[in-house]
């Protein structure tokens, strides 16, 4: 929430019941326009924020536990080796034995 942002509502909201005041539809219009626009620019610049925050925070909890996500990445990587390799040794077998 910027400070330029609340000024901007202000001005709005002001020239909104100045339009009202004096029967300006024109001016009030106006008014609310300038308000709701500012409202909106605050609410992005929020929504923006957080979702930085969230990616920062995602980032934070990554970095913190790649070594174990490599550990286990590397763990799983072995296993999958082992798994073809005691395949392909079975196959060997099947194949060996049917020669016999």
């Amino acid at each position: 929430m910027s400070l330029n942002d609340k000024i901007n509502q202000v001005k709005g909201a002001v020239k909104e019941e100045v339009g009202k005041l004096t029967g300006d539809v024109k001016t009030e219009k106006e008014g609310f326009a300038e308000k709701v626009t500012a409202k909106v620019k605050e609410v992005a610049e929020g929504v923006k924020d957080t979702f930085e925050g969230t990616v920062d925070g995602v980032k934070n909890i990554v970095n913190e536990n790649k070594d174990d996500v490599a550990e286990k990445v590397n763990n799983f990587a072995n296993n999958v080796k082992d798994a073809i390799e005691g395949t392909i040794d079975g196959i060997k077998n099947v194949v060996n034995k049917d020669k016999e």
